[in-house]
């Protein structure tokens, strides 16, 4: 081979692996929005590698999503002696607050459970969950009883 052909290949490997790596590399546009928005308040976490990662959300910031989402009751439900929930009482309270949930949302490290719903529940239902749970409540003050008899019109 040719001191020019090697010379030219070699030209283009280099070319070839700086693409490469200056591709690869963190994007720094979005490393200096992240340091931007840190700054407003809302958690922003950047892995080792640079990328952002998903923020761990405050059990406020995931009250207030319930609130700003306009539900007119929202119930938070924690167990009696503040360990995180297990699967047994996710299931529970799912199965508990079935058709007038609207939304659920594991909170608090794990520790809490948020509900926002439109509808009244049910007092059977409502009472096995506040025999097992603390409850919380944090509806609108004219959202009206939090339980009824009667089985909400979807």
């Amino acid at each position: 081979m040719s001191m020019m052909k090697r010379i030219i290949i070699s030209a283009i490997l280099s070319l070839g692996l700086l693409i490469l790596f200056t591709a690869c590399g963190p994007n720094q546009r979005i490393l200096e929005s992240a340091n931007e928005n840190q700054g407003s308040g809302e958690p922003i976490a950047v892995n080792a590698d640079g990328k952002i990662a998903p923020a761990v959300s405050s059990f406020e910031q995931d009250l207030n999503a319930m609130r700003t989402a306009d539900f007119k009751f929202i119930l938070v439900f924690r167990r009696k002696d503040a360990h995180p929930m297990d699967a047994a009482d996710k299931e529970l309270i799912s199965q508990n607050t079935g058709q007038q949930a609207n939304r659920r949302r594991l909170s608090d490290e794990g520790k809490a459970i948020i509900i926002g719903s439109n509808f009244p529940f049910l007092p059977a239902l409502f009472k096995e969950l506040t025999e097992r749970f603390k409850m919380e409540d944090h509806s609108k003050p004219d959202s009206g009883p939090v339980v009824s008899n009667t089985m909400p019109n979807r």
